[in-house]
């Protein structure tokens, strides 16, 4: 979900851990094999996943790796139930029909290849919101692109609900949209054959496209971190709250699935200070707003600090149908031309083809979304 932020996260958490609220010049190291892990278990079918990323340099510039070859695993404290995950588009996702329950205590447990283990404490799954009322608007200003100096635009995603009375509530918001994908696979200077791309000794172009063999539909995910407490608005109906930006990349139309979530204080507590993190991009020398301390440990080293957070949560889920046919704005991904591979008398390989499958990931999906309009 946050991937892109991963990187600033490791690079300051030194000064955030050490530091106190006075601005300072803080100085950063980058270090290799940090580990960051972010887990949900969730009431909504889907909705359930862990991601594990290590800090890492590759070809001269510090970035992040996905871990591949874990174990992972959901375990219910209460009945001892243990649920297997697999590993699935840079995620570990646990069986299709998973779901969590209103009451349950969940916790996660990872073993990296190296025999590295990893356990959460338990975390109790909180009663969940409804959603009364959602909708996009649209905006042709959505966000402000600085490296091209000019706005770009998008919707802007707003709920409507009922706050429960004579209790605290903290809501965390997420979203997966669908949109048309058209183009399955690209292989660059190679074509596909027999579910990858391979060399041909024949002369290729610099890629050829691969259209889907079955509807299929891209997913994406939010850029950013959304959550609300009732501090202010205990047991009141909160009405046109923003909480999730959708930007224009294509001109396809979208299905949002937008997911609220019910935050123990605990698990608000963490997401408010990496939402700080976060919006302060650019922004290492402001004051931190605390350390970013989650809920995991390394089994067998107390002193190994370990970034990120398991949530076990209760989830209300609406579905969002966007038909941006008279959109007046230019998406934001600009598409290159599409090129195919020619299948008479094809000097490559046989059997030349133009068709890919719609390979099920975490990104992708040929399982038509709710809420979809043709």
């Amino acid at each position: 979900m946050l991937k892109k932020h991963f990187l600033p996260i490791l690079l300051a958490v030194s000064f955030l851990l050490s530091s106190c609220v006075d601005p300072v010049e803080p100085e950063f190291e980058f270090r290799e094999g940090l580990v960051f892990i972010e887990g949900f278990a969730s009431t909504a079918t889907g909705a359930s996943y862990v991601i594990i990323n290590k800090s890492a340099t590759l070809f001269g510039v510090n970035t992040t790796v996905f871990e591949t070859g874990a174990s992972v695993s959901f375990k219910n404290t209460d009945t001892g139930e243990s649920i297997a995950m697999t590993e699935n588009g840079e995620a570990y996702v646990p069986p299709a029909d998973f779901v969590v329950r209103v009451g349950e205590r969940w916790e996660l447990a990872i073993t990296l290849m190296d025999g590295t283990q990893y356990k959460s404490s338990p975390e109790i799954v909180l009663d969940q919101v409804p959603i009364s009322e959602a909708k996009a608007t649209f905006s042709p200003e959505l966000r402000f692109n600085e490296s091209l100096d000019r706005f770009e635009p998008g919707h802007r995603i707003s709920v409507s609900l009922d706050d429960p009375q004579g209790q605290e509530n903290f809501y965390y918001w997420s979203f997966r949209s669908f949109e048309n994908l058209t183009v399955c696979q690209t292989c660059g200077e190679s074509v596909f054959r027999d579910g990858e791309c391979i060399t041909s000794s024949a002369p290729t172009p610099d890629y050829f496209n691969y259209i889907c063999e079955t509807d299929c539909w891209q997913i994406r995910f939010p850029e950013n971190i959304n959550i609300f407490s009732d501090e202010f608005s205990n047991g009141k109906i909160t009405a046109n709250l923003e909480v999730a930006t959708l930007p224009l990349y294509t001109k396809e139309d979208v299905v949002v699935e937008l997911q609220q979530f019910s935050l123990t204080p605990a698990a608000y507590d963490y997401y408010k200070v990496l939402k700080d993190i976060v919006d302060n991009s650019g922004g290492f020398n402001a004051p931190p707003p605390a350390a970013l301390v989650g809920n995991l440990t390394n089994v067998n080293d107390a002193d190994d600090f370990v970034f990120g957070r398991f949530t076990a949560v209760a989830t209300s889920t609406v579905s969002l149908f966007i038909d941006r046919t008279n959109i007046p704005a230019d998406a934001i991904e600009i598409a290159a031309p599409l090129e195919l591979e020619p299948t008479l008398a094809s000097p490559h390989p046989p059997p030349a083809t133009n068709f890919a499958p719609c390979t099920e990931t975490r990104f992708r999906t040929a399982i038509r979304p709710e809420g979809w309009i043709d």
